[in-house]
C-alpha cells in the first residue's frame, strides 16, 4: 500500500473518531442538562444533530420526551407524531405520545394511541396500562374491564394489573369480583395503600 494511501486512511479514521467523540459529547451534555431539570437547554443541546443522520429518529423522540418533561405537551405530541410519521413501526413513538396525551387529558386520543401501539406489540405492558387509564378517565367501564382482564392474563404477578381490574369490577357493580381482585393485589404487594384502604373500610 502506498504511503499516500496509508496517510489518507489514517486521516479518515482520525476524522471519524473526532466526529464520534463530538457527537457523544453532545448527547452527554443533553442528558446532563436533563438530570438538572434544565429541559429546554437539554433540547437545545441536540440542535446540531443532523435531521437526516443516523441519530435523526433518536433526536426526534428525545425532543418529544424533553418537551413532555418540561410540561410542553403540545410540542411533545407534535414531535412524537412526527416520529410516528417517519417510522410508523415505532412502538417507542406510539407509546411515547400517550404520555403527553394523558397529561393533557386528551383521553380519547390517548386511547387510540395505546391501541395503535398494541397493534404493533400485542399485550405490551405499558400500552395496556395506559389504555386502561384512558378508558377509566372516559368512564368506559366495560372496555376498561376488558383491558384490565387482558392485563391480568398477560401479567398475572403484577399488582397494578389487579388494581385496575378491581376498579373496573367495582365501577361495573361487581363488588365480590372487585374485592377478590383487591385481595389478589395484597398477595402481590402486601400493604398496598388502595387495596388495603378499600378492604379495611368494607
Amino acid at each position: 500500500m502506498k504511503l499516500t494511501t496509508l496517510f489518507a486512511a489514517a486521516s479518515a479514521a482520525l476524522i471519524l473518531s473526532t466526529n464520534t467523540l463530538a457527537q457523544e459529547a453532545i448527547w452527554q451534555n443533553s442528558y446532563k442538562l436533563e438530570g438538572e431539570k434544565r429541559f429546554n437547554e437539554a433540547i437545545s443541546a441536540i440542535d446540531s444533530v443532523q435531521a437526516n443522520g443516523a441519530d435523526a429518529e433518536l433526536k426526534t423522540l428525545r425532543r418529544a420526551w424533553l418537551y413532555y418533561s418540561a410540561g410542553n405537551y403540545s410540542e411533545s405530541i407534535r414531535e412524537y407524531r412526527y416520529g410516528i410519521e417517519r417510522n410508523p413501526r415505532s412502538v417507542d413513538a406510539r407509546l411515547g405520545v400517550t404520555l403527553p396525551l394523558l397529561a393533557a387529558k386528551r383521553w380519547r386520543e390517548a386511547e387510540q394511541s395505546a391501541r395503535a401501539a398494541l397493534e404493533l406489540a400485542p399485550n405490551n405492558y405499558i400500552a395496556l396500562v395506559r389504555l386502561t387509564i384512558a378508558l377509566e378517565a372516559q368512564s368506559d367501564w366495560a372496555a376498561m374491564h376488558k383491558a384490565a382482564t387482558t392485563l391480568v392474563a398477560a401479567y398475572p404477578t403484577d399488582a397494578t394489573a389487579y388494581v385496575y381490574l378491581a376498579r373496573a369490577n367495582l365501577w361495573l357493580g361487581k363488588k365480590s369480583d372487585g374485592i377478590a381482585a383487591y385481595v389478589a393485589v395484597l398477595s402481590r404487594y402486601p400493604g398496598h395503600p388502595e387495596a388495603s384502604a378499600y378492604l379495611n373500610k368494607r
